[in-house]
């Protein structure tokens, strides 16, 4: 059994990768959803949140994921909080699920992947990389997201070369895959380095 951490910038493909896996034999995990589910499930995180964040509490005394977001959007002292809050869960959350998971393949997906220092769990890191002009163009078109607020989230995410620099230091195996062409072109490269590494874990068995 492999544990694969997914990773890169906004817009780069990472969730077009998770989806892929997701249809061959993969369990997959995106975190950023954990993250948010964790708000319903998980009676301490959500308070601890309202207690944080009291502006973002909707009716029902809910919390409302577009208001909690621009909260912390460029703002690093409440992004730090809300990283404190939900952070230790999403790792034992991980590690519960790599402990528990009986597939060849197991996958997380996730911008703060290395940001996190989480990719020391995984046996391989993916990072996915697409040219700036296109991840924007993905985000603006796709996700509603104006392009100010695509170079705000940008700025605030670790780029690929430092990515690469971290991963080396901390000799966690790694793959860069560029997504710059179409989807089938990037499905391709994924099933490709998919059979690289079940092959790889089946030679050690």
């Amino acid at each position: 059994m492999k544990s694969l951490g997914i990773t890169g910038n906004i817009g780069s493909g990472k969730s077009s990768v998770l989806s892929f896996l997701s249809n061959n034999r993969t369990s997959t995990y995106d975190l950023d959803k954990v993250a948010k589910e964790f708000y319903k499930t998980e009676e301490k995180i959500k308070q601890k949140v309202i207690n944080s964040f009291p502006n973002a509490v909707s009716k029902g005394n809910q919390i409302d994921t577009n208001v909690l977001g621009k909260l912390v959007f460029n703002n690093p002292k409440n992004l730090n909080n809300l990283q404190n809050i939900v952070w230790p869960s999403l790792k034992n959350f991980i590690l519960n699920k790599i402990k528990n998971n009986s597939s060849e393949l197991i996958a997380f997906e996730g911008a703060i992947i290395i940001e996190a220092n989480w990719h020391k769990i995984f046996d391989h890191i993916w990072i996915i990389n697409s040219d700036l002009e296109l991840s924007k163009e993905r985000v603006i078109n796709n996700r509603n997201l104006s392009e100010n607020n695509f170079n705000k989230i940008l700025k605030n995410q670790n780029n690929v070369k430092n990515m690469i620099k971290i991963l080396e230091k901390d000799n966690i195996p790694f793959t860069l895959i560029n997504n710059n062409s179409n989807l089938k072109s990037l499905n391709q490269k994924i099933l490709e380095e998919y059979k690289n590494l079940i092959l790889s874990d089946r030679k050690h068995i």
